[in-house]
């Protein structure tokens, strides 16, 4: 039983990041919104005690002691001022707690009757008012003070804080309106450069290798895009490598068994020919092919960088020895020039015999005259080159080009060995290139080392099979 099937179906990212902006978002109201009604609430019940303490003191002040006790009862409610708003009820009571003057109850209640006996000012919320009692000192000693009642329904202000929640109310949803927005514009832009990298890696498992990063502006998903592209590249690498490696061997090992071949040839066709010298002429030329097929499964194996090669001028005489001898039966001369002492070259051994190879091969099959094959060291450099006398090579810079395309991945001939040689030197840092057209010279330019290699007493030029 598959995940999926065993509880809900997993949710697609756009749905995660927007659910969770949106949590986010309604926690952060929340915790903003409500100590904000709170405080509102407050903040109104203390703004209307204010102005009823106010409207309270107006008729404190202009209720003297001839005014308080006047005969005429009237006389008190017309000195005192207006309210602040008409809904505002401002009596003034008796020790007694009767109204004297002013609106109100006819009967004081028990806060204004609290206020008269310990003369000190309270505000209050009872019987659904609002009240403010200030007390009127009588400087006549009356038993009880006189006492100021200011109220207000206490509806006024559940009203202003109703039409304040509302407010807020509406700028919250405004806000989850415009974040319910953003979010999906946030998570489909987060989302789609993870769906194109989980459709790159489905193209990757199917055998596509065109796979390419694709810029998000997010640092994260454009490493993991980098890395993905970085490795369909190097997969389609190595499968390519593994495709041409069948033509790439069929044409390295064509000439060793041509060798043999024509050595056994010659041998059995010519009379009083020293057979034991073609066999073991032929031995040696199995162990050539033995050593160029291990460099072959090497150079197709090997994933990283070879170890480098110390002993470049050893491994340049030992691969020139063999073609030597071929050239000699066609009639040419090689010649051999290396300046020892030289550094560690940055190509490996099997890299380096391969390229040797396939250019002294290049050179017997389209070059002429005597092949030269020299190794020197400049200050950051060490070059190789193979050069022959032959007609040279092509003018144009297309036809120069050309000559290093693998015709291909099927080929078997022309279009192998150069295209093989220059990917080898290249993978390991250097370059294959064609320093004269006429004669034909083939450099190969790699890193040098710091450390010398050992150095031998041969001389620095020696021809070889000259004779």
């Amino acid at each position: 039983m598959s995940p999926s099937s065993r509880g809900s179906s997993p949710l697609r990212l756009s749905s995660l990041v927007q659910r969770a902006i949106l949590v986010v978002t309604v926690t952060a109201m929340l915790l903003f919104a409500l100590p904000l009604a709170l405080v509102t609430s407050d903040l109104y019940r203390g703004r209307a005690q204010e102005h009823l303490a106010r409207d309270a003191e107006r008729a404190r002040a202009v209720l003297t002691d001839d005014v308080l006790h006047d005969p005429d009862p009237g006389r008190i409610t017309r000195v005192m001022p207006p309210p602040h708003d008409r809904a505002v009820t401002v009596g003034v009571y008796d020790g007694s707690g009767q109204r004297v003057g002013g609106a109100g109850p006819d009967v004081a209640d028990e806060l204004t009757r609290t206020v008269a006996a310990t003369r000190v000012e309270e505000s209050a919320h009872q019987g659904g008012e609002l009240i403010t009692a200030v007390p009127l000192v009588d400087d006549r000693s009356a038993p009880s003070p006189f006492v100021v009642r200011a109220a207000e329904p206490y509806a006024l202000v559940q009203r202003d804080l109703v039409v304040t929640w509302a407010l807020i109310a509406a700028l919250a949803l405004g806000v989850l309106a415009l974040m319910v927005a953003l979010s999906r514009t946030l998570a489909h832009r987060l989302a789609r450069p993870l769906n194109h990298l989980a459709d790159s890696a489905e193209a990757l498992g199917q055998g596509d290798f065109s796979v390419r990063a694709r810029r998000s502006g997010v640092r994260e998903v454009d490493a993991v895009s980098d890395n993905l592209e970085r490795t369909a590249r190097r997969l389609g690498a190595v499968l390519e490598r593994e495709r041409a490696f069948s033509a790439d061997a069929s044409h390295q090992l064509r000439g060793p068994l041509t060798a043999v071949r024509v050595g056994l040839e010659a041998a059995s066709l010519t009379p009083g020919a020293d057979l034991g010298a073609a066999v073991r002429d032929a031995l040696d030329g199995l162990d050539r092919l033995e050593r160029t097929v291990l460099d072959l499964l090497t150079l197709a194996r090997d994933t990283g960088h070879g170890e480098p090669c110390a002993r470049v001028g050893d491994l340049v005489r030992d691969v020139a020895d063999p073609w030597s001898v071929r050239l000699a039966r066609a009639g040419r001369a090689l010649v051999v020039a290396v300046d020892e002492p030289l550094p560690p070259a940055a190509a490996s051994e099997p890299t380096l015999r391969t390229v040797l190879d396939v250019l002294l091969d290049n050179a017997l099959t389209h070059g002429g005259g005597t092949v030269r094959v020299a190794a020197r060291a400049d200050e950051d450099t060490l070059t190789l080159e193979v050069a022959d006398q032959g007609e040279g090579l092509p003018d144009s810079v297309e036809g120069l080009e050309m000559i290093f395309v693998r015709r291909s991945p099927e080929a078997r001939g022309t279009g192998i060995g150069l295209s093989l040689a220059r990917s080898l030197i290249e993978a390991d840092g250097g370059r294959l290139e064609v320093t004269s057209r006429r004669p034909a010279v083939f450099a190969v330019v790699l890193p040098a080392g710091r450390a010398r290699g050992p150095g031998d007493d041969q001389p620095a030029s020696e021809p070889l099979g000259a004779s």
